[in-house]
């Protein structure tokens, strides 16, 4: 496994870290990090070199030197083995994130952090995510994973609980997606290709290389896969097998590295072309029948989505003087043409932002005290159509309306470190989102629906952490979030009308949490927390009678999520390793009413209380051994807590051979099986779906082959 290590010393075998704080930005603020004494450890398999992205890092996947948790996963598990296609087979383990796979392209897997992220019906909700140091998520707190290069990720960073004074609009949880450094030599070629069960077929190719102090890495992928969910409307006699739910998708990215001045200037850009059939959720009675059938009313609506998207962004990091700088661009455009049952939406966005951070460390007395300051501006342009349905093909234009979306946030941070081994630290930031809707689709007697709405928030923090031994470490912290609606959701409304929604209105909360860290014999991390958020206005989505299958919003009064989290990561013997995660959740309203019903008491549905997540790996050198448990709890799926989705126990393994040198060839073969068990499973649900249609199926046995064949590495 490769270890990221702070400035590895390869003949000390030691951790060699400055008493002065490195502050770092890794999107929308700044994470403050320092450090404590070095730390013996053993030496890695590799090191990979990395920018200054938050914190120390111990020989685990536990950050360090934070008042909140951090998780930390790189090297190999990530890609090893992986079709590079799911989120849920690179980040595993992880304590408080919980990732539903909907083996759905058209919706994507549902990602949330601590109960923050289950209402998200399409994309990610909730959770802030970058990549490469540049959001995927948009001014109105939209996130989707599409454009991921999954088989060429070196890093995930996971921030749990809410960070809106560090990155603002919807960061109840951050994810920070970090592609492999380029290659230090001139060229290296590689490709892997992958065949699997339902169809699936993968080809990843990347260039990557360094000449001088430029490194570049350019990485291409296509994916096609078939489905599993069976297709209700072929005729048996003909076509007993067909599915619905099969997708394409093409994803380019780039990276480029190139000494500026006195920092570096790193320019990122991706792109992805996706077509996807969208299968659709069951109700009980269908999911019983162990059939996996396609939902028909999404077949003969011709539900699918046609998505393509480019993006390009630029940062600058280095010195001015005595002051640390940062600035960064980004921007963004996507198509989206997307049938659903009852209307075809045609949208078509644009997007970009801009942040700029200041810090600089100064010694204080017996101390370090270190401060930054920045502010981020960013902009969205929405062009939605809405029409009526002929069986996925556009009828009569029943909405049209542009929507604006202008976001703006400035943020202060400081950090006290002190020789007695006690970090203080402080942060504040305040947002302003603004939504505005012209309505251009205006009939005869119709009103105007446009209009505009301005939602803001001030997000303070305040932390500690506390070192009184060489192996423990203490830490708490408590803060609030912020989180707006989107522009889908404003623009959803059960009347049918155009414009924004104006009842709904954004999510708030305050969090308090504290926790601890250990080492134990040197190789063995563990962590241990506690939390308790009070959300007011939780979105909390439903459906409606007269319009099955589009997703709607209202606010609830008062929520509550309390729960804790423990994790263990280390080294067993030499060549053995695990790594186990512990989340438990209890997210429940406090107060929730509607016109005619109370869910005060009930469950948050969407959620599964308890969660059970279980790696171990064998690596000797020539070839590994992965096994990998997951135990999900019951999901609650609807407000009332009159049904919920049942527990179960899935088993994956993954075999293969790590790189057989045949002179400047590299190959290697792996072979990975899911759902060892072949368990009939709910692998997401639809939480509060109209006609009892909560459950996504997940498919029986899988197995995935992969070649991998590296040139000049």
């Amino acid at each position: 496994m490769v270890r990221l290590l702070g400035g590895f010393d390869r003949e000390q075998g030691e951790i060699q870290v400055n008493r002065t704080l490195a502050v770092a930005l890794t999107v929308t603020g700044g994470v403050f990090a320092g450090s404590g004494p070095s730390a013996s450890a053993q030496e890695p398999d590799s090191v990979v070199r990395i920018a200054p992205v938050m914190v120390r890092v111990l020989r685990s996947a536990i950050g360090t030197q934070a008042p909140y948790p951090i998780s930390i996963v790189a090297g190999p598990e990530l890609t090893r083995g992986t079709s590079g296609v799911f989120l849920e087979e690179a980040l595993r383990a992880v304590p408080g994130v919980q990732i539903q796979n909907r083996f759905n392209f058209a919706v994507g897997e549902r990602v949330s952090v601590r109960g923050f992220g289950p209402r998200s019906q399409f994309g990610v909700r909730g959770v802030r995510v970058l990549v490469d140091g540049i959001p995927a998520t948009l001014p109105d707190g939209q996130a989707t994973l599409d454009h991921l290069d999954l088989a060429g990720l070196g890093r995930v960073e996971a921030l749990r609980g809410p960070n809106a004074a560090l990155y603002g609009n919807a960061a109840g949880g951050v994810l920070h997606f970090r592609t492999l450094d380029p290659a230090l030599v001139p060229t290296s070629l590689s490709v892997r290709s992958t065949s699997g069960t339902h169809g699936l077929r993968t080809v990843q190719g990347t260039a990557t290389g360094t000449s001088g102090d430029t490194g570049y890495r350019v990485g291409f992928s296509r994916m096609t896969y078939d489905g599993f969910r069976i297709d209700p409307t072929a005729d048996p006699a003909t076509c007993s097998s067909c599915t619905y739910g099969s997708a394409t998708r093409s994803v380019l990215n780039g990276t480029l590295s190139v000494p500026l001045a006195t920092g570096t200037l790193r320019i990122v850009g991706n792109g992805f072309d996706l077509d996807a059939e969208n299968p659709g959720s069951l109700n009980q009675t269908l999911l019983d029948l162990g059939e996996r059938p396609a939902h028909v009313g999404n077949v003969t609506a011709g539900a699918i989505k046609e998505v393509q998207q480019g993006q390009l962004g630029a940062s600058w990091d280095g010195a001015l003087g005595a002051t640390g700088a940062e600035f960064a661009l980004w921007g963004i455009r996507r198509d989206l043409f997307n049938p659903i049952p009852g209307r075809v939406i045609d949208l078509k966005r644009n997007a970009g932002g801009a942040r700029a951070l200041f810090q600089r460390s100064t010694p204080v007395g017996d101390g370090t005290f270190s401060f930054g300051a920045g502010f981020e501006a960013e902009l969205q342009r929405d062009d939605r159509l809405n029409f009526a349905s002929n069986g996925g093909t556009p009828g009569a234009l029943i909405l049209d309306q542009q929507e604006n979306v202008t976001g703006t946030g400035v943020f202060a941070q400081g950090r006290m470190d002190l020789v007695a081994g006690v970090s203080l630290l402080a942060g504040v930031r305040y947002d302003n989102v603004t939504f505005s809707v012209t309505d251009e689709f205006i009939a005869a007697g119709d009103p105007d629906d446009s209009g505009s709405r301005s939602m803001d928030a001030v997000s303070p923090s305040v932390g500690f952490v506390a070192t009184p031994g060489h192996n423990v470490e203490f830490f708490g912290s408590v803060a609030r979030s912020f989180e707006t609606p989107t522009t889908t959701e404003l623009a959803n409304r059960p009347s049918g009308a155009g414009g924004f929604n104006p009842d709904l209105e954004p999510q708030t909360g305050f969090s308090i949490e504290g926790g601890a860290r250990a080492r134990v014999v040197d190789r063995i991390g563990l962590e241990v927390s506690i939390f308790r958020t009070k959300l007011e206005d939780g979105l909390v989505p439903f459906e409606v009678a007269s319009d099955p299958g589009r997703t709607y919003f209202r606010n609830s009064g008062e929520s509550r999520h309390t729960g804790w989290e423990a994790s263990l990561d280390g080294s067993l013997a030499p060549g053995m390793s695990v790594r186990v995660a512990y989340t438990k959740v209890d997210a429940e309203f406090v107060i929730f009413q509607t016109d005619t019903d109370d869910y005060s008491g009930n469950k948050v549905p969407g959620l599964a209380p308890r969660q059970f997540d279980a790696l171990f790996i064998v690596d000797r050198g020539i070839g590994f051994v992965e096994f990998r448990g997951l135990w999900q709890d019951d999901v609650p799926v609807r407000d009332d807590g009159q049904a919920s989705s049942p527990s179960y126990f899935q088993g994956d393994a993954r075999f293969g051979l790590d790189e057989l040198s045949f002179g400047r060839v590299d190959v290697a073969p792996f072979v990975a099986v899911a759902n060892i068990f072949d368990h009939d499973y709910v692998a997401s649900v639809v939480p509060n779906a109209f006609g009892g249609r909560y459950f996504e199926p997940g498919p029986g046995r899988t197995f995935r082959f992969g070649l991998g064949i590296t040139w000049g590495n």
